[in-house]
């Protein structure tokens, strides 16, 4: 592929508060198991954030969500629980929280270190089913963040954005990225 093409397709990745990028073909990848979720389950929504609480991709019926809030407030929610379970020595790998409702029921799932999954199923929905194909595409999410693009497989000259050496560094853990994030909605608020 030639080097401009090359810079033109780069133009479209997205980098992430959390030092994560997303590449177009991961983006396409993460849409389509987004999309087979709702239909397989079925749910009524889904949402899909990097652990700073940015948006990644929203899929559903959307009337009445505000998907910049909801992701900040699923970010801190899994950070909660993730705590939580670190303190009563439950913790594990894609943890899910379930919120029971009237007419629906929420999950909240840990998705591999930088994500987090909000679906939203109706009542009638079997539970266990939910849990079961909800946890199943959190790992194959994880698994297309973790796995080297078909962007950057194709051309090894193609250039890569900048990310943080690391996750969370010593002055950018999760609870600040989180009030960074509650931030940015508040300060937009009010402009």
């Amino acid at each position: 592929m030639p080097l401009h093409e090359t810079a033109d397709m780069n133009r479209n990745f997205l980098i992430l508060r959390s030092g994560l990028t997303i590449y177009p073909s991961q983006d396409q990848a993460i849409d389509h198991i987004l999309a087979k979720m709702l239909r397989d389950i079925p749910a009524r929504f889904a949402l899909l954030c990097d652990v700073s609480g940015q948006v990644i991709s929203v899929r559903g019926d959307r009337a009445g969500v505000e998907p910049v809030a909801l992701g900040s407030l699923v970010a801190g929610d899994l950070a909660a629980s993730q705590e939580i379970a670190r303190m009563l020595g439950e913790y594990q790998a894609y943890q899910i929280t379930l919120r029971e409702g009237k007419a629906a029921h929420t999950f909240i799932a840990e998705a591999g270190a930088y994500l987090a999954l909000l679906v939203q199923v109706a009542a009638d929905v079997p539970l266990g089913w939910a849990r079961m194909l909800i946890l199943k595409n959190a790992q194959e999410l994880a698994a297309i963040v973790e796995t080297l693009p078909e962007e950057l497989k194709t051309e090894s000259d193609a250039p890569v954005p900048q990310a943080a050496e690391s996750m969370f560094s010593d002055s950018d853990n999760l609870s600040e990225m989180f009030g960074n994030a509650l931030d940015d909605i508040w300060n937009s608020e009010t402009h």
